[in-house]
């Protein structure tokens, strides 16, 4: 099996306004914000949609080329025939606990204070 590791906005701008996009949690935010206040982003947003070299990729008519649409995989070989990639296929029940019993009782408004994620960690924690 052949795995590739690639930094996260590996195809996209490494540096934007002096900071690191690539490999960084920036690479999960949108990078470049065009708008009035940014117009310095035009060309560079330009420049990385042209390196994707879509005229290489598709035809006229906006068509995947037939000679890549080939190297997608056919049959079983599709991840969506992969029986733990297709949840119709390896259907069962969850087992799922009563939200009800997780339930912040809450005897006048504002009485209380909680918050869902601490509720649910404690639920978590029992089980």
């Amino acid at each position: 099996m052949i795995v590739l590791r690639s930094p996260k906005g590996w195809t996209g701008p490494k540096i934007v306004d002096g900071l690191q996009i690539e490999g960084t949690f920036r690479a999960h935010q949108v990078p470049l914000l065009v708008d009035a206040q940014h117009p310095e982003h035009v060309a560079q947003l330009e420049s990385w949609m042209k390196s994707y070299k879509a005229e290489e990729l598709f035809d006229r008519d906006g068509r995947l080329m037939p000679e890549l649409a080939e190297l997608a995989p056919t049959g079983l070989r599709r991840m969506g025939a992969n029986p733990h990639a297709n949840g119709g296929i390896l259907l069962r029940d969850l087992r799922m606990p009563d939200f009800r019993d997780h339930a912040v009782n809450l005897p006048s408004p504002g009485g209380v204070e909680a918050q869902d994620t601490l509720v649910l960690g404690e639920s978590c924690a029992r089980s």
